[in-house]
């Protein structure tokens, strides 16, 4: 350790050097009207994300309603959304707080975009991402996540299955390819923030 309180191996980060792409200067972050055209995110992902477009080719789904029904969700709630066959692009009439009585299993083709609203996922079950792809979950915040007892929950369609315990990750991926967490606020999960499981 240094006087500075730095180990004597710190380096600083080194800062960006390739240039900025005109699909990246392009992206929402740029542009004024994102409300416009929601879905120019998805051509926005970056890195490893590149090519994940969740629900691009599918109908807008607002959700207007912050009640969780595991089992049997009303048309309205984001586990009615997340649980349809085919893709869509999931957004939210205004900020609330969804208290998740189980974890949400969110299926394939699917964008969660919470852009425009302040969209808590709070005080109960976190988010699952199992052996799905083509999934981004953008500007949630996901805090105070607990474990679960597990119970009948849907999963898909009109499946529902018995779901065993969770630990308390905020999220959790588990055998999924092309997702794509971005801008997530995630804290005080009771086991971990983001869990990957290959």
């Amino acid at each position: 350790m240094t006087s500075t309180g730095r180990h004597e191996n710190w380096k600083p980060l080194r800062t960006w050097t390739r240039p900025i792409t005109p699909t990246q200067r392009s992206c929402w972050p740029c542009d004024r009207d994102w409300e416009k055209n929601r879905k120019k995110l998805a051509d926005c992902a970056p890195g490893f994300a590149r090519g994940t477009t969740g629900g691009k080719d599918g109908e807008f789904y607002v959700v207007t309603n912050p009640i969780d029904n595991a089992a049997d969700p009303k048309p309205g709630t984001l586990r009615h959304a997340v649980t349809q066959t085919g893709p869509l692009w999931i957004t939210f009439k205004g900020s609330m707080t969804i208290k998740l009585e189980q974890e949400l299993i969110v299926t394939s083709d699917k964008t969660i975009d919470a852009r425009g609203a302040n969209v808590e996922i709070y005080n109960g079950a976190g988010i699952t991402v199992q052996f799905m792809m083509n999934i981004i979950i953008h500007g949630l915040q996901i805090c105070h996540i607990l474990p679960t007892k597990g119970g009948n929950i849907k999963d898909g369609g009109n499946h529902r299955g018995l779901r065993g315990a969770s630990d308390g990750d905020g999220v959790i991926l588990f055998g999924a390819t092309n997702i794509w967490l971005d801008h997530l606020s995630l804290h005080h999960c009771a086991d971990g923030l983001i869990d990957v499981i290959q």
